[in-house]
């Protein structure tokens, strides 16, 4: 039997846990290292999904494209209009004739930058979970949100 023990809830088996409180820390941490690990290179996590989601577009992405981005965190459609803004300011972005968005090359560059800082995000969160567990770990929240998706039909 695998047990934990912490302050807050005393030793309890994992099993017993409650997985939306266990998810729920997941997520936090996550968030505030990747977000941390962004602010150093003065970049957000908006802005780290915008310039993905352009870069992986043949031609770029209009407007009414990135407004369309799921955007997770209930940030809303908005903070991805935001993101593209400080970009364009920025000069990592340029707008096109046909009103679309690309990476300019200092784009390219500062993408290069926080893709080298988001891979440390990643080895740092796995740490000594192999791509199995991390992959079992997913599919079961997967699962899980699945099978509560089908009760709300």
């Amino acid at each position: 039997m695998t047990t934990v023990s912490s302050p807050q809830n005393g030793t309890a088996t994992l099993g017993q846990r409650p997985i939306a409180l266990v998810a729920w820390g997941a997520t936090e941490a996550i968030l505030r290292h990747s977000q941390a690990a962004l602010a150093r290179i003065d970049v957000t996590q908006p802005q780290w999904w915008a310039l993905n989601n352009i870069v992986r577009a043949e031609h770029g992405l209009t407007r009414e494209e990135i407004r369309a981005v799921a955007v997770p965190y209930g940030m809303g459609t908005q903070v991805m209009v935001h993101a593209v803004d400080a970009l364009v300011h920025r000069g990592w972005l340029g707008i096109g004739a046909d009103d679309r968005l690309t990476l300019t090359e200092q784009g390219r560059e500062g993408l290069a930058t926080a893709k080298e800082h988001m891979d440390r995000v990643r080895a740092e969160l796995l740490g000594d979970i192999t791509e199995e567990e991390y992959a079992t770990a997913v599919s079961v929240l997967q699962r899980v949100t699945d099978n509560l998706a089908q009760r709300l039909l």
